[in-house]
């Protein structure tokens, strides 16, 4: 039977509170064996914790304004419209707990592994190896969401959030500057990888591969484009696997909403290189696929458009309403398409034309067969461009839009101002404004009175 552990944890994480247990609850087993905070580390909580907020902020979305009047209230209508504030004072931001929480668990592995006698040194650093994978993880979540874009030049002045390293609840901690967050993730995910096996022992558990696809990941949004280049390629040695979407069949084509035949679910995915979840995966229910998407999809082509949005309603007639209707949950792997579009990003960002023939293997398994083309070649100052209409294309609701958006307007890339409009008033977002960092709930600041708001 599979053991039950507890970790005694408050919703408010960092806010300084007193509760904690020191004695077992009946029916409860504290861990105290390798194997023990192995099994923790197999959590299915650990992959599922980043809460999808920031999905309403992109311009990969729209709501209608009859849909937005039911929502406009809770923090889902509150971050469509970029509001001051996305929580009520009594409300929790699970945006925050949920990734802190996951780092306690992770700070307390990292605290209590290695002063047990029992299990070898190898099994330790394969546990400890997967609190720090983890751990990078939802930092660099934490930081996408609260900070600014990564800027070298003002990171040792920048405010993130707080670096916390230790399992302690009752620390009163402040938030750290951009330099010393983006050095611990760093840190946490060196020399790691060859502490973890080729293959996990479930989906929950991080294989070797996917140091290499978070190193990537997270390198690209701090502007190490070398490196994000070198852990693309180490990710893409241990799989390269792509799904063909020309072997996909709707299960009732008259209803695009009964599922797609052949195509896995996101933990069995061939093309899976590190498994996460969203806490809130059904967030784009009510949303429709926006214009902004909409107009970089060849919709007659296109098998990605064709699977993933639809013009029908659930009985099967037009729906009536503007723009397409979001099909599939949110899926936030980590996987093989996505490494590919860094390699082709980072080559482009060298003018190296080689990121196009990486786009065209990427769209053979997305295009259908009979209307495939390759893309035509491209001057030097376009290729960029047309690599990262691809990433949109490719990665629409894999948790990483808004956060390329505020990214790319650091470098003068990303240049719309998006608006949306309800009863009367227009709500704006400008390139770099304030806006594109979530503001901190209003009872993490109350609790602790040493976290600061981001501006607004």
């Amino acid at each position: 039977m599979k053991k039950i552990y507890i970790i005694v944890l408050t919703t408010v994480l960092l806010c300084g509170c007193n509760s904690f247990l020191d004695v077992t609850p009946k029916g409860k087993l504290i861990p105290n064996k390798v194997q023990d905070f192995d099994e923790l580390m197999g959590d299915p909580l650990n992959v599922s914790a980043a809460y999808p907020l920031m999905e309403m902020c992109s311009d990969n979305i729209c709501m209608k304004e009859d849909y937005l009047t039911y929502y406009i209230l809770s923090d889902n209508g509150k971050a469509y419209t970029w509001q001051e504030e996305f929580y009520r004072a009594e409300e929790d931001d699970m945006t925050w707990n949920g990734a802190y929480s996951i780092i306690y668990t992770c700070n307390l592995v990292l605290s209590e592994v290695p002063g047990i006698n029992d299990g070898t040194d190898a099994y330790k650093a394969q546990v400890m190896a997967e609190a720090k994978v983890n751990r990078a993880f939802y930092y660099w979540f934490l930081h996408s969401c609260y900070a600014p874009a990564y800027d070298p030049e003002t990171a040792s002045t920048d405010l993130s959030v707080p670096l916390v390293l230790e399992p302690d609840l009752n620390a009163k901690v402040s938030r750290t500057t951009s330099d010393k967050v983006v050095a611990q993730i760093l840190k946490d995910l060196k020399d790691v990888a060859m502490d973890l096996p080729e293959k996990s022992a479930s989906e929950y558990h991080i294989p070797r591969v996917a140091v290499y696809g978070l190193a990537a990941r997270v390198n690209l949004f701090f502007g190490n484009y070398d490196a994000a280049l070198e852990n693309a390629e180490e990710a893409l040695k241990l799989n390269s696997e792509l799904l063909d979407y020309n072997t996909f069949r709707f299960n009732d084509e008259s209803n695009p909403y009964g599922g797609v035949d052949n195509r896995p679910d996101p933990e069995y995915s061939p093309e899976m290189i590190m498994y996460r979840s969203s806490a809130y995966s059904s967030i784009l229910t009510t949303s429709m696929m926006s214009p902004e998407l909409l107009e970089v999809f060849d919709t007659e082509a296109d098998l990605r458009y064709k699977f993933n949005f639809t013009m029908l309603g659930w009985d099967g007639e037009p729906s009536g309403d503007p723009y397409p209707a979001i099909l599939p949950d949110l899926d936030y792997n980590i996987g093989v398409p996505e490494m590919m579009l860094i390699k082709a990003e980072c080559l482009a960002r060298k003018n190296d034309p080689e990121a196009l023939n990486i786009l065209n293997t990427l769209r053979k398994k997305r295009i259908a067969a009979d209307k495939y083309a390759d893309l035509p070649q491209v001057s030097a100052d376009k290729l960029l461009k047309v690599v990262l209409e691809e990433r949109q294309r490719e990665l629409a609701f894999n948790g990483v839009r808004f956060f390329d958006m505020k990214r790319l307007a650091k470098e003068g890339i990303y240049t719309r101002t998006l608006t949306r409009q309800f009863e009367g008033t227009v709500y704006t977002l400008e390139p770099n404004s304030n806006r594109y960092m979530l503001p901190i709930a209003a009872k993490v600041r109350l609790l602790n009175t040493n976290i600061v708001q981001n501006p607004r």
